[in-house]
């Protein structure tokens, strides 16, 4: 098999004052690394990218796309051999144009994982809903980090968020919908959903990059 490379890509966001600010960066890098082969090269993870969607919920980072797309675009450009891209943040939508684009332009990109992957994991985990209804801080996120990082996790559970028609989401983001940032279904996550989903989600991806 041809040796990879890596890329875990998150976000520094407030997730519902439950779960740590860089949860999907420890998502990302956390898969790249069960993902990966001895000889593949892991780099080490942007922790920032695009949450315009989370001001005024509390303190966060967020990168402007044009400079989210051309320092990731240097990356790509720096890597001599196959790059997969895990993106761990749903806000970071400019990937995937961005990979077309660098794909077309010569490059060998491979973006994952993709809405099918997630919805996967969800129904892996044993739950009637996906990642529409739980978008964010919600059933999934708090499932995987009980299982990857259990200390991270404030045992506190905060009150599910039923908010699946966002019409106003790209205009207003997440504080039109939620006060505490949750859009989702906390109360539904545990340790065992997470293993469930977590062990979906990694069986997908290296099926996916080795047929790639």
């Amino acid at each position: 098999m041809r040796k990879m490379r890596w890329l875990p890509i998150g976000s520094w966001e407030p997730h519902g004052g439950h779960l740590p600010y860089d949860t999907d960066t420890r998502i990302a890098s956390a898969l790249c690394q069960a993902c990966a082969q001895p000889e593949d090269i892991v780099l080490p993870a942007v922790p920032y990218g695009c949450s315009f969607e989370h001001r005024g919920l509390g303190a966060m980072v967020s990168i402007r796309v044009s400079h989210f797309a051309a320092f990731v675009t240097d990356i790509v450009w720096a890597q001599s051999d196959p790059l997969v891209i895990i993106n761990g943040h749903g806000g970071n939508q400019v990937l995937g144009s961005l990979v077309q684009e660098w794909n077309a332009d010569g490059a060998r990109v491979l973006l994952l994982p993709d809405r099918s992957q997630w919805t996967f994991a969800y129904q892996a985990a044993g739950w009637n809903f996906g990642p529409h209804e739980d978008m964010h801080a919600g059933a999934l996120e708090r499932s995987l980090l009980l299982y990857l990082a259990p200390e991270m996790v404030n045992p506190q559970i905060p009150a599910d968020v039923h908010q699946p028609h966002r019409p106003y989401f790209t205009a207003a983001g997440l504080h039109k919908y939620t006060a505490s940032g949750v859009i989702g279904l906390p109360s539904y996550a545990s340790r065992e959903a997470g293993e469930r989903a977590w062990n979906a989600l990694v069986g997908q991806i290296r099926a996916l990059v080795k047929e790639w």
